[in-house]
């Protein structure tokens, strides 16, 4: 057993290392045009995985619908090349709406924790491609307007979240967080992640551009810790939503697109939740 999770570990530090290089060089380079679309890729890439798990009707559907994701990111992605922002006002409010959703519907979601249920739905599959779509939005605004060390700040609070819960709950773990829905999952892990997202928001605020330092200048202390939990205990229930919808639809990976990371919406669950949240926290403050 601990040789198959060494061993598990192992592919899955390669495939990070390798996926964390072409982020770097995407984020690096002047032209926004390559991380755009990288970005793109990966929206495409987990809508595709999302319908596969909600979605049991043509299938034709589960191609057309990801077609879609990828030609309006594209679209946007020439227009924003040439100055000239197309849908910034829809993708805001797209934004504003899928953050709502995320914020007070899926909590409920969870909470019912219907792991039985059947996994076709409609309403979850018709919302896969605007949840995207936003995240996408999100991705592209925040490296154009503020910069890559904004938008990395913000990752790195999703990626510590994850690999602090993880390693907590193997070692300390005794009482399960959803049982029903993700029995790896335990409160002490939860905690711990809660943990290092604030230490990781009070560290970064001493950095320069970054996400944690906006928060700072708008809020106290008091303030950071407060959205630092909140953004934690969201992207816990990002997992714990991608979860779900894989426990109803009777698989272990959304996908197997990246070696010993299954998909890339199990890469990106908690991103595509924490993403809009934000995105709507920063706005409010600038409307201050």
């Amino acid at each position: 057993k601990d040789d198959g999770l060494i061993a598990m570990l192992k592919q899955r530090i390669i495939t990070a290392i390798v996926l964390l290089f072409i982020l770097i060089d995407v984020l690096i380079i002047d032209n926004p045009w390559p991380f755009m679309l990288f970005v793109m890729a990966l929206a495409v890439c987990a809508t595709w995985e999302w319908l596969r798990l909600t979605w049991h009707g043509n299938r034709a559907v589960i191609i057309l619908v990801p077609v879609f994701v990828g030609a309006v990111a594209m679209l946007q992605s020439w227009a924003i090349q040439n100055n000239y922002y197309l849908f910034s006002r829809a993708f805001d409010v797209l934004v504003v709406l899928c953050a709502v959703v995320w914020f007070f519907g899926m909590p409920l979601m969870l909470a019912r924790g219907q792991a039985s249920d059947p996994p076709h739905s409609l309403m979850l599959t018709l919302f896969a491609p605007f949840a995207m779509l936003a995240t996408w939005w999100v991705f592209v605004s925040l490296f154009v307007q503020r910069g890559s060390i904004y938008l990395l700040s913000l990752l790195i609070l999703v990626w510590v979240a994850d690999l602090a819960a993880f390693f907590a709950g193997r070692r300390w773990g005794k009482h399960k967080l959803a049982p029903n829905i993700s029995p790896g999952k335990t409160r002490e892990g939860a905690i711990a992640g809660l943990f290092a997202v604030v230490v990781w928001l009070l560290a970064s605020s001493f950095w320069p551009g970054s996400f944690a330092q906006d928060l700072l200048n708008q809020w106290s202390w008091v303030g950071v810790v407060v959205w630092g939990v909140l953004l934690g205990s969201l992207s816990i229930m990002g997992d714990l939503f991608e979860s779900l919808l894989k426990r109803r639809a009777h698989v272990k990976d959304s996908s197997k697109l990246l070696p010993g990371h299954g998909g890339v919406y199990d890469r990106i669950d908690a991103v595509v939740v924490v993403l809009p949240v934000a995105f709507v926290l920063i706005s409010v403050v600038y409307l201050q």
